[in-house]
């Protein structure tokens, strides 16, 4: 069963690839040859199995969706599992009608190849914040904790595919629910970075998430 996941980023976010750029950056986000910034898959993966961990400790979670002990393990696999077919397959998160704007920026490209570059197109979905680390003694900044990061910024949205080999309704309410328990991605939360909305929609374009969401206050009422 194949699902589209959306992601919106509802405030400036860190994400992070753990690359930096040059002397500048210290920590950048992850972007294609002409500039244009995507989620990786794996760090998609990352973020559903640590929700999906997270929920099946939470008090009445499974008895809601009928889920077993063993629900995390069989969709997600052994970490480090090298599985020709593994149980859920994510793609990067690229942003929407991904051909039509590669196809526009190529022509621009070609047409004001001045104006019209990587580092350009980089500016128009970032920003550069930069930080430091306080001295708790003296209160002043501490030496050389200067760092930059690249922030993406809010207003953008992703999507991706989820291809699942379990194709029964308790599967997809399961990711649909990790959807609505997941409201942050990436570094800094705490101040205030990486809010987002998840929505997983079917291959007939039905929000997963709106449903279950649905289901989950009819329950609460009885």
């Amino acid at each position: 069963m194949n699902y589209t996941l959306k992601l919106s980023t509802l405030s400036d976010t860190i994400i992070g690839s753990a690359q930096s750029f040059g002397t500048i950056i210290d920590s950048d986000i992850v972007f294609d040859d002409r500039g244009l910034p995507y989620i990786p898959a794996k760090r998609i993966k990352g973020l559903f199995r640590n929700a999906a961990e997270d929920l099946m400790q939470a008090e009445g979670f499974k008895e809601i969706l009928n889920l077993n002990e063993r629900v995390v393990l069989d969709t997600y696999g052994r970490i480090g599992s090298n599985d020709p077919e593994p149980p859920i397959i994510f793609e990067n998160l690229v942003l929407p009608e991904i051909d039509e704007v590669t196809a526009w920026l190529d022509y621009l490209a070609d047409k004001y190849n001045y104006g019209i570059n990587q580092a350009s197109t980089v500016d128009v979905f970032t920003d550069l914040r930069s930080h430091t680390a306080i001295d708790p003694k003296t209160k002043t900044a501490k030496q050389h904790s200067l760092r930059s990061s690249r922030i993406l910024r809010k207003g953008f949205s992703f999507e991706g595919t989820i291809a699942l080999q379990d194709d029964t309704e308790e599967a997809g309410d399961f990711l649909a629910a990790i959807c609505l328990f997941v409201d942050r991605i990436g570094s800094k939360r705490n101040r205030g970075f990486g809010k987002i909305k998840l929505e997983l929609f079917d291959n007939e374009g039905l929000s997963l998430t709106l449903a279950l969401a649905g289901k989950l206050e009819e329950k609460c009422k009885h």
